[in-house]
This record gives C-alpha cells, sequence and structure tokens, in this order.
C-alpha cells in the first residue's frame, strides 16, 4: 500500500529543469564573438530551460571588462584626479567602472561582506569608484561574491529563461550582511531555485535560521548538488520542510575526458533514476572542426529527447512535497518484520524459543517507536534487510539435489521472500526526505556483510544433526586443506569488493563494464545489477541444483549475494520504484539464463570427466 502512494508521489513530478552555466555561455560568446542572447536563444531552441549563475568575483568582473583596478596610492599621483584626492587613501583598493549598476552592485555587497568601502563618482567622466580597505589579492582568494551579472538576469528575463544563482560563503559572516545579499535577489523574475558554491552554506552553524528565514522570502526551493556534501544545507533543507530538489552536473576536470555519449548517460540517469530533477550541462568547448553552438545545442536536443524517452519532460523543477505517513501503517510494517523473524527462527529453533525471540523483537520495536521513531524505523528496515534475505536461502535449501526446472521454482521462490523484505523497507522508510536524500538507509554495509554471515551458520543448524555444540566443535578442530583457505580468500575478496562498488560513487568500475552497462541499459530500458545476474543468481541456481552439502556452502554463500544485492536495490530510496522493479526482474531472468547454461556446462564437463576416465 505505502509502495502505491509512493509509485503515484513519484509520478507525479516529471519535470526536469536543463540550465547551462552563465559564466561559460558568456566566455564561448565573447570568444567566437557572438551576441550572448543569441547564444541563449540557439541553447533555449534546443531545450534549455534556464542558466544558473555564481556570484561573481572581483576577478569575473576584470575579466571581463567591466572594472579596473587601482591602488589608493596610484590614484592620488593621478593629476586628473585633483577634486577627488582628498577622498582617497593611500593603503585602499579602488575598483574603477563606467557602468552605474556595477558601481552599486561592488559598493553594497563589498560594504555588507568588508566593511569599510569608500564610493564615490566623476560624474563629468563617467567614471565610478569603489574603494576596500583589503587588497585585490586578498579578495579573490577569499572567494568574496560581489553579486549576480545583470546582463545575465535580464536576459533570462528576456526569453522566458528560469534563473538559478548560486551564492558564495564569506568570512566574518553577520545576519545584516546576509540580508543584504538576498535583498538583491529579492523579485528577481524567473527565479526557480536557490543554489550554495561552497562546502559551507552561508552562515553555518550559527547564522542556518537567519539563513531559513531568507530562503523562505525567496520562495524557492534550495539544490542539493549530488556528490558535493555541503556542511549545513541538509539540516537547511529539513528546517523548509523539505523544499528542496536534487541538482546533477559534471564537472569541469571530468569534461575534459568524458565523451557525449557518456556525458548524456550521465545525465539521463541521474534524472531518471534517482529523482534528480535540475540537470546543469556543461558545455565541450574542443569540438574538434564542428561549430561549438551547433555541437552543443544537438547534444541539448538530444538529452531531452532521451529525457523525454523516459518520461521526463522539461520544465521549471519542483519538490516532491510531503508524503503521508500513517502511523498505524508503520507500527503494522515494523511488527511483519518481526514476524519474518519468528519464521527465520523456526528454521533451527523450537516453536516456543522463535516465538519467544519474536515477542522480543516486537516489544524493542515499541520502545523504540515510542521514544524516536525515526530511529526506530530505520532499525527496523536494518533488520529487513539482514532476516529476508537469510530467510530466503536457508527455508529454500534441502538437502536433495533438483532439477534444473525445480531450482528455477526455488529461485523464485527465494527471490519473492526477499522481495517481501524489500518492500517492508520501502514501507518504513517512505517520505520526500529519503527520495531525495535528505535522510537514508542506515547500516547499508552491514546489511551486506551479515546476512552472507548468518546463511552458513543457519543451514549448518538446520541441516546438520549434530547439536549447535558439536558441530561447532568439529568445525574448529577440523583439520584446515589449502583449498578450503583459498576458497574462504576468495570469500572474503568477494566480500570486500562488493562493500567498495556499493554506492552511487563506487569504484572499482572497469571501462569495459562501464560500456557493458550503457549496453545493458539501452538494451533493457533499466540495467540489472552485475553482482545478481553474472554471480548471485546463476551460483543460487547451480546450488539449488547440487544440494545441500557442507563442502557447498561457499557456493551457496556467493550464491546469496543475488538475494542480498536484490533487497539492497531497494535500500537506495532516491530510486524510483518502478525502476527498482524493473531492474530486479531484469536481474533474475537474466540471472536465470546465465545458471541453466552454467549447469548445462557443468553436466557436461562432469560427462566428459567420466569419459576420459574410463578411456
Amino acid at each position: 500500500y505505502t509502495a502505491a502512494q509512493r509509485i503515484n508521489h513519484e509520478r507525479s513530478n516529471r519535470t526536469v529543469e536543463i540550465v547551462v552555466d552563465y559564466s561559460q555561455i558568456w566566455e564561448l560568446a565573447r570568444r567566437n564573438n557572438i551576441d550572448i542572447r543569441e547564444v541563449l536563444e540557439r541553447l533555449k531552441d534546443s531545450g534549455v530551460t534556464g542558466i544558473l549563475a555564481k556570484e561573481q568575483l572581483i576577478e569575473d568582473l576584470e575579466a571581463q571588462g567591466l572594472i579596473y583596478t587601482k591602488s589608493g596610492a596610484e590614484l592620488v599621483s593621478d593629476g586628473s584626479l585633483s577634486p577627488f584626492r582628498e577622498k582617497i587613501k593611500k593603503d585602499y583598493t579602488y575598483f574603477i567602472t563606467f557602468d552605474p549598476e556595477i558601481h552599486k552592485r561592488l559598493a553594497v555587497n563589498l560594504e555588507a561582506k568588508v566593511g569599510g568601502v569608500e564610493a564615490f563618482a566623476d560624474e563629468n567622466r563617467g567614471l565610478y569608484y569603489v574603494g576596500s580597505p583589503l587588497t585585490a589579492k586578498i579578495l579573490n582568494l577569499e572567494g568574496i561574491g560581489v553579486g549576480f551579472p545583470e546582463e545575465g538576469i535580464k536576459a533570462a528575463q528576456e526569453l522566458g529563461l528560469s534563473f538559478i544563482p548560486q551564492i558564495r560563503t564569506w568570512p566574518e559572516m553577520k545576519a545584516s550582511s546576509l540580508k543584504v545579499v538576498f535583498e538583491q535577489l529579492e523579485g528577481t523574475p524567473n527565479l526557480s531555485v536557490l543554489a550554495f558554491n561552497d562546502a559551507d552554506v552561508p552562515g553555518y552553524p550559527h547564522l542556518l535560521p537567519e539563513l531559513k528565514k531568507q530562503v523562505e522570502k525567496l520562495g524557492v526551493p534550495v539544490a542539493l548538488i549530488e556528490f558535493f556534501n555541503q556542511k549545513g544545507l541538509k539540516r537547511l533543507a529539513l528546517d523548509l520542510d523539505k523544499n528542496a530538489v536534487k541538482l546533477h552536473s559534471i564537472s569541469s576536470n571530468e569534461m575534459g575526458d568524458i565523451t557525449p555519449s557518456r556525458a548524456l548517460d550521465r545525465y539521463v540517469l541521474a534524472a531518471s533514476e534517482r529523482n534528480v530533477r535540475v540537470v546543469l550541462v556543461r558545455l565541450f568547448q574542443n569540438v574538434g572542426s564542428v561549430n561549438w553552438l551547433d555541437f552543443n545545442s544537438a547534444f541539448i536536443k538530444e538529452l531531452r529527447s532521451q529525457l523525454e524517452s523516459e518520461g521526463l519532460h522539461s520544465g521549471l523543477a519542483k519538490p516532491f512535497g510531503r508524503f503521508p505517513v500513517s502511523y498505524l501503517m508503520l507500527g503494522v510494517i515494523g511488527l511483519g518484520v518481526a514476524a519474518g523473524g519468528v519464521i527465520l527462527f523456526l528454521q533451527v529453533l523450537d516453536k516456543k524459543t522463535s516465538l519467544f525471540l519474536g515477542f522480543c523483537g516486537a516489544v524493542l520495536w515499541g520502545i523504540l517507536f515510542f521514544f524516536d521513531i525515526n530511529a526506530a524505523r530505520k532499525f527496523m528496515a536494518l533488520a529487513s534487510a539482514v532476516i529476508f534475505p537469510t530467510l530466503a536461502v536457508v527455508s529454500t535449501f534441502e538437502p536433495e539435489s533438483e532439477s534444473l526446472g525445480s531450482s528455477v521454482l526455488k529461485l523464485l521462490k527465494a527471490v519473492l521472500i526477499s522481495l517481501m523484505g524489500a518492500l517492508f523497507i520501502v514501507g518504513l522508510l517512505p517520505g520526500a526526505g529519503f527520495m531525495i536524500g535528505l535522510d537514508q538507509f542506515a547500516g547499508v554495509k552491514v546489511s551486506l556483510l551479515v546476512p552472507l554471515i548468518l546463511i552458513p551458520l543457519f543451514l549448518i543448524l538446520k541441516h546438520d544433526e549434530d547439536n549447535p555444540i558439536k558441530i561447532l566443535d568439529k568445525v574448529l578442530n577440523d583439520f584446515v586443506q589449502y583449498k578450503w583457505l583459498f576458497i574462504l580468500g576468495i570469500l572474503a575478496l568477494a566480500g570486500a569488493v562488493m562493500l567498495l562498488r556499493s554506492g552511487n560513487e563506487a569504484g572499482m568500475v572497469s571501462e569495459m563494464e562501464i560500456r557493458l552497462r550503457e549496453m545493458l541499459r539501452e538494451l533493457l530500458f533499466v540495467r540489472p545489477r552485475t553482482k545478481e545476474f553474472l554471480l548471485g543468481h546463476p551460483l543460487m541456481l547451480l546450488s539449488y541444483y547440487l544440494g545441500y552439502r557442507r563442502k557447498y556452502i561457499p557456493l551457496v554463500v556467493l550464491g546469496s549475494i543475488g538475494q542480498v544485492s536484490l533487497v539492497n536495490t531497494f535500500e537506495h530510496l532516491h530510486t524510483p520504484i518502478i525502476v527498482s522493479v524493473i531492474r530486479t526482474f531484469n536481474g533474475v531472468w537474466i540471472g536465470i539464463l546465465v545458471g541453466a547454461v552454467a549447469i548445462l556446462g557443468y553436466e557436461f564437463l562432469k560427462k566428459w570427466g567420466k569419459r576420459v576416465l574410463n578411456a
């Protein structure tokens, strides 16, 4: 029921904002002697819906020829400034411009963020001066922003593009200076999302309440930039009642090596599989003999087309909004997890003991639910991620070997049991906060490893006739052959690789595997997880086919990775449920095909070996 609610919630928000970096547009337009509005018009026709502009620095204004810098000492020695000589301070740095709007912006921002500003104008020559007690070098090094480009804001308004300002942080911040910065944005037309530029949001940690108040005045969501953990941002977004959207971009460093097809894949995956609603497109600059504007226009047009093929359409980004959560429903779901624990214990313990342990779990759930409902939900979700893949394997394994058809049916039964655990996780952790990454499943590494430890233990307790003490004593005192040490090492390596590869930023992914992923995604709409269809499901199918033997336990553990990974797929709560379901389905049917081939190969090798020995 909760999963169905979430699916409807996800379907109600399918709008993605495609934006470009204004500073990059300005640079490429000037370098190629093209009017910036012409560039923006072309890109808008291709699918761009808005522009993102960082707060400009002194060095940005200098590079654009909008200001030039002089020391106070230099100005004093300039004879043409005799009427203003008494206003000039030798130890100040002065920024001079012909534009009164730039003059006003510099004066307002430097006064708010630095203080001690001296501003005056030479009306006769049309020159405007802003003096600061800090040197230009210090100002640049500290990255103090001096407002947003008037030309960019005006172009966005005239062309009907949305405008996303990206505010910089500055040292020694005060509530009054924070207010000044935000006042400049009030009334800005087409303002859609507010982004922050630095590792700390402005005012972190002491001025977060003031920052919240200023953001609320603007009435727009804040941007959660993927893979860039900005201190204070999650707290701010939660205080704003989750009024936030996810933003994805490719860093400037990555753009030097990435191919257009890989970039397209990155953007589309972010929007379709991770609930990203703002895509910041970096433009390709070195495109050989092709005109850069034609190349990038075609790229954005293709991006829009691929997003539309995923059921997404371009427009203003909007938050996911409130998701209704029933405390009664949560309570029942938590008891369901405890019931799963009882069924697992019944595999190896008597009914009375199992029910007692289940009762203890239900009481613990009730206590946690009463004192800290959020911690209780996460604890029970983790319990579900451990219990159900363990139950899926232990309850379906028998000593007898199975036919290929029966093995397939047992694997499907195990998958359905694991899916129960996945649905419990979905039911326990609903809400917009989980869907956009403000909150997340706790204990991913635990949920990956603990079932792989419990499964062999429960299988031994279930199928070996000796009592647990004798079994443990025998296992500990058995002579360990080198082959088992070798297999144990492989299992440990497999576990380490699985942990390192878990998550969106996982490493250890080869170029060949990346290409395989892209190909599978093009063929299947949603690519299955490699460790499910190439490792877990095929080996589990082979394990059912062989039947339970203690010597096959390493094979069973490797096969169990498929069930653990299946549940882990649904722990990624930022991924739409439909995508997770399709990913699971693709992993199962392809895994069954691969497993069937492995079984046929095993039978062929066994028969061939007998012939060789008989010969």
